[in-house]
Formats: C-alpha cells, sequence, structure tokens
C-alpha cells in the first residue's frame, strides 16, 4: 500500500476506492487476529469466513445464519464489507453508483448510495471481529478497490434475531459528529476494541502508528500537503490496520494485535456534504496509545 503525504493524492487514492477508500497514512497492515481474544466469541456466535479474490467475495458457514451477532474472518487483500439495501435499490444500483463516485467525485451518486444503503461493518485481510446482522434480510459483501466494486453472493439472513451480548472488548473508539473521535485514549497492544458510529455520517477506524509526540496539526498538515510525490513524513511509522465501514448507529468489535505506541485514528469516508471531502482532511484525527 502506497503511503502518499499530499493533498491531491488524498483525494485520488479517496475517490478510487469510494465507501472503503484506504487511509493515505496507512502502512502494509500488521494487524493480525488476536488468538486469545477471538476463542470465546467463536463459542458464543456463527462463525463466517470470508475469501476474498480479485472477482469475488466468497463466504463460508452462512447456511441458516439468523439475525444477530455473527464471528468474522477476512482472508485475501483488501477490505470485506457488508450491506443491506433499500427495497428498490439493489447491488447493482450499489455498484454503479459507487464507481461512478469513485471515476467522476459524483457526490450525487455518493449521496444516493448512501441515502439507499446500511453497512454493518467488515474487516481487513487476516482480520477477525464481530458485526451484527440487525434484522433478517439480505446483506451483500462487497469490497472496494482500484477497479472498483467487487461483490460475493447476497446472504439471506433470517430471524428471528438470536440473542446475543457484545463480547468483552478492552475499550471502544467511537465515531461521532463533527466530525470528531471519542472513545478510549488508551488501550493495551494486542486485544479487542467495539467500534461505534454514533454520527448521522458512515465512519471507519484507521490507526497508524507515528513516533511519540507527533501531534494531529502535523498529520493534517501532511494531508493537506501539495507536495504528493515527496518522501513521507519521517514521523511515520510501519504499523496499522483499518476496519470497514459503519453506517449511522451501528457497532462491531475488531481483534488486533500491534506494536506498542502512539496511533493516531482517521477516517477517510468521503463527506457527501463537503463534495466528498474525506474526513480526515476536516479533522477527524486523534491520538491514542497502545501499551
Amino acid at each position: 500500500m502506497h503511503v502518499p503525504t499530499g493533498m491531491r493524492r488524498v483525494v485520488a487514492v479517496v475517490c478510487a476506492t469510494a465507501l472503503a477508500s484506504s487511509p493515505v497514512l496507512l502502512a502494509p497492515p500488521t494487524a493480525g487476529a488476536a488468538g486469545a481474544a477471538t476463542t470465546s466469541a467463536r463459542a458464543a456466535t456463527p462463525h463466517l469466513t470470508a475469501l476474498l479474490t480479485k472477482k469475488t467475495i466468497v463466504v463460508r458457514g452462512a447456511d441458516d445464519l439468523k439475525a444477530g451477532r455473527a464471528h468474522l474472518e477476512v482472508r485475501g487483500r483488501g477490505i470485506v464489507e457488508f450491506a443491506t439495501f433499500k427495497a428498490g435499490y439493489d447491488v447493482a444500483d450499489f455498484t454503479a453508483d459507487v464507481n461512478k463516485f469513485g471515476a467522476k467525485n459524483d457526490v450525487k451518486a455518493l449521496k444516493r448510495a448512501l441515502k439507499n444503503t446500511t453497512i454493518i461493518g467488515g474487516l481487513s485481510g487476516g482480520g477477525t471481529g464481530t458485526i451484527v446482522f440487525p434484522k433478517p434480510g439480505a446483506y451483500t459483501p462487497f469490497s472496494i478497490g482500484d477497479r472498483g466494486v467487487v461483490t460475493g453472493k447476497t446472504l439471506v439472513v433470517d430471524g428471528p434475531k438470536r440473542s446475543s451480548k457484545t463480547p468483552k472488548t478492552d475499550g471502544s473508539i467511537i465515531g461521532k459528529n463533527g466530525p470528531s473521535w471519542g472513545g478510549a485514549s488508551q488501550l493495551p497492544a494486542k486485544g479487542r476494541f467495539e467500534f461505534k458510529n454514533k454520527a448521522d455520517q458512515p465512519h471507519f477506524v484507521a490507526l497508524q502508528q507515528v513516533a511519540p509526540g507527533t501531534t494531529t496539526d502535523q498529520v493534517l498538515e501532511a494531508l493537506q500537503s501539495e507536495e504528493g510525490d515527496g518522501p513521507p513524513p519521517p514521523w511515520i511509522l510501519p504499523a496499522g490496520m483499518e476496519t470497514g465501514t459503519l453506517s449511522p448507529g451501528r457497532s462491531m468489535t475488531v481483534d488486533y494485535d500491534l506494536p506498542a505506541g502512539q496511533y493516531v485514528v482517521m477516517c477517510f469516508f468521503p463527506d457527501p456534504k463537503m463534495d466528498g471531502m474525506p474526513h480526515a482532511l476536516m479533522g477527524m484525527l486523534r491520538m491514542i496509545n497502545l501499551t
């Protein structure tokens, strides 16, 4: 994954990947599934495995799936997310709208997609966690990369909704209006966090390790820099990870294993009210420490 630093490159990357845009400061992911943290989740909930290829997404373990929480494991290069659509709008409409936004920064297409789509979360390849299917219905796995949208076979989720508790977590990361972040300022270097979206727009979590003492002002200045072809700032360190997107009011849990240190929390989801500007460029940045 590239490490661009300029605003032009930021916008290019975000538009190219649209609703699941890759964080522009994110180095190649080093996060892995926290094995000890996931054992209880597997025992308590159904287990889904999503394999992402260049052309499709194959989900296993979805037979007789009921509404409620499910454990998710993603394999492949990229992020797999799950979405459900309003009546009269389907996966073909979603794919067309996301690709239009990605190719032409068509904000009308972005707004149409967001109006008709609920995204319940997802994970990057190698990641594990839990997502919640809120009610019976049809849910489609998708991934957005440089070549546009890749989808898999739609899952049919039956009812009634299972009773399922949120797995034990070490803290939370909360997307808020502003846009801004709330939640824990310190987490263990290996564990599980709950990602909650309490905002009125979709958000995702991008964690990027930075040198101790780095400020959000420095990160914002680098993101807004016009010098996109230069070397990355010296305070960017190799470790990082990202989650899938959550629509407003949704939550998920994420297992992680990262080096201890300082991290900046970012979201690069395109803001439909600001002509598709990534939330991070609007100041959605926060420093936390993994110990």
